[in-house]
């Protein structure tokens, strides 16, 4: 005969709860990664842009083009964040490659964040699965007994 183990209910639908609020917390910063990558991959399309431009551009001042001005390129050159609010005034080509490595890493963090909800979703949906076995056969002791 199969040895049934015992289960905490009530610790396991703890343990249901936590892991719920880390898929919740890893989901809030996987929005945030995917906002970081995308800034990022605007500069990078900004700069491939802007490279070749002659003369005047239109600039806009909002990210709802409400406004914009007419801006001319003198600087073959670009200030790039580097972290820890330091810039490098770098020429294009530096720059795009710099912002191409920040997106290989942000990728990468993506992907492992990813990775680790539907890893934590697996594991909740089994412990889920557990409780509602353990609930169930509570309820069919109980109304036998």
């Amino acid at each position: 005969m199969a040895k049934q183990q015992r289960v905490d209910i009530g610790a396991l639908a703890a343990q249901i709860q936590l892991i719920k609020e880390q898929i919740d917390a890893l989901q809030a910063y996987l929005q945030q990664l995917l906002q970081s990558r995308d800034s990022v991959v605007k500069a990078i399309n900004s700069i491939n842009t802007i490279r070749n431009v002659e003369g005047n551009i239109m600039v806009y001042l909002d990210p709802h083009l409400n406004a914009a001005i007419s801006a001319g390129i003198t600087d073959r050159n670009i200030l790039v964040h580097l972290g820890l609010n330091v810039y490098a005034k770098l020429s294009f080509d530096e720059a795009v490659s710099i912002l191409e490595e920040r997106r290989a890493r942000l990728d990468k963090a993506i992907e492992n964040t990813r990775s680790t909800i539907a890893n934590l979703i697996a594991l909740h949906d089994r412990y889920q699965s557990v409780l509602q076995s353990a609930i169930s056969e509570a309820e069919a002791k109980k109304s036998r007994g």
